[in-house]
């Protein structure tokens, strides 16, 4: 494969690579390097990489694809940057240059093109891996050793929770109803997650939201484009930000709020993502400009104070979409620390990646899990009861560590635990 020219590199990911001064701050907070020691695992490692197959021509893009798809995205680098510079965008930009010269893998074809433009198609996704867990296939799999054959993803099969009956974005849509004197109106943005793999939490999410008098529509969302965006397919982002746009443009409502950190975070960057596209530019601002994540929304108009006793201990991880991508830190705090009976504790290094990263533990599942170790030391220091967290894949990834240590200790969404306070308020009257 022959080198990029220069002139296949764009201006703004030519001065973002040149801008790194490899003075090497990023290395006291890259959790990989953390994990690893690695040189070319930091920000400054990768960049150079990077830098050399892009600009130099002294490496093979496919030389790079490791230290390019191993990076978290968390952004944990930019914290004492010096130069600013925004790893995750140069990675981003990488990864879609390396799709575009040696094509997508058949799998990433399916989901991406098929299946995250459909909801149905989710929902039907969702379906199968439930009859696996309830005809004893998926066990019956670990047993004989067949998870083995598909490397990565076999092992981190194991952090996935079994399947929960649900109806899908249909049975949210059946929850959603008029309430009285609403004082807003707003979209849930429900994701792909929720509805299928924890509709409990949506269901949660729906009813929270009423309690703060708001109206919820829950309009047919497709995937916030961010997996295809994560593995570097930015065509498909662009697309299913058009029609999540087009979808919002034919409802009138206050917010668009959403319970998934990462969902949020990539829904609000529709406007850079689109904004060399005369015809979507403006509406894909309009369009950011109303999403909001649930605690965010709940806290600026005002968190309702009328709660029951929960009488636990409880220490919460801040999602890198949420905390270091939107920089909303403070009102999930202070949602926990409104809770009547919550004692809350902080936790070292909570704004330090878990190793989820999305699908991270299906492709880099030993690094995800040495990940996540460090993350557990910190967890099992703050003796809690509760481990809240805002972002599905966080969840499900710090569930798995609790499971591995066997802590007597449940992991929830904030949205759960506020739901839990509010019907044991309702319950006591």
């Amino acid at each position: 494969m022959a080198a990029v020219s220069k002139e296949a590199v764009s201006k703004e990911l030519a001065e973002a690579l040149q801008r790194c001064n490899k003075c090497g701050f990023c290395l006291a907070h890259c959790p990989i390097y953390k994990a690893t020691g690695v040189e070319w695992s930091t920000a400054r490692g990768r960049i150079t990489l990077i830098r050399s197959a892009l600009l130099d021509d002294e490496l093979e893009l496919s030389e790079i694809k490791d230290p390019v798809f191993n990076c978290l995205t968390c952004t944990a680098c930019v914290d004492d940057c010096p130069g600013g510079v925004q790893t995750a965008d140069i990675i981003f930009k990488a990864r879609e240059e390396l799709v575009k010269r040696r094509g997508q893998p058949w799998l990433e074809k399916i989901l991406f093109h098929r299946v995250l433009p459909k909801p149905s198609r989710m929902h039907g996704v969702s379906k199968l891996l439930r009859l696996a867990d309830i005809t004893g296939l998926r066990p019956l799999a670990r047993k004989t050793g067949l998870v083995k054959l598909l490397g990565d993803a076999g092992k981190g099969e194991i952090m996935m929770p079994k399947v929960p009956p649900s109806g899908g974005i249909d049975d949210l849509i059946r929850l959603s109803k008029s309430i009285k004197n609403p004082k807003y109106r707003v979209a849930y943005f429900a994701g792909c997650f929720a509805p299928n793999f924890a509709p409990k939490e949506a269901e949660a999410t729906i009813r929270v939201l009423n309690k703060h008098q708001a109206e919820v529509v829950v309009p047919n969302f497709v995937c916030c484009g961010l997996p295809a965006a994560g593995y570097g397919d930015m065509p498909t982002a662009r697309s299913l930000a058009r029609t999540n746009i087009d979808i919002a443009s034919k409802l009138n409502v206050d917010a668009i709020v959403t319970a998934c950190a990462s969902c949020s975070s990539f829904l609000k960057e529709y406007a850079k993502h689109l904004a060399d596209d005369p015809e979507w530019a403006e509406k894909a601002k309009e369009f950011s400009a109303k999403v909001k994540d649930i605690s965010e929304f709940l806290v600026d108009i005002g968190l309702v104070t009328e709660m029951g006793t929960v009488k636990k201990r409880v220490t919460y991880h801040d999602p890198c979409h949420l905390g270091r991508y939107q920089k909303i830190n403070a009102q999930p705090r202070t949602i926990l620390k409104s809770i009547p009976g919550l004692e809350f504790v902080e936790m070292n290094e909570a704004d330090i990646c878990c190793g989820a990263a999305g699908t991270y533990g299906l492709t880099h599942y030993d690094l995800s899990q040495e990940v996540l170790a460090r993350k557990m030391d910190n967890v099992e220091k703050t003796k809690a009861d509760i481990l809240v967290s805002s972002c599905p894949a966080c969840v499900m990834q710090l569930s798995s560590g609790v499971r591995q240590r066997k802590l007597p200790m449940d992991v929830v969404e904030i949205v759960e635990l506020l739901d839990l306070a509010y019907q044991t308020a309702k319950d006591a009257r």
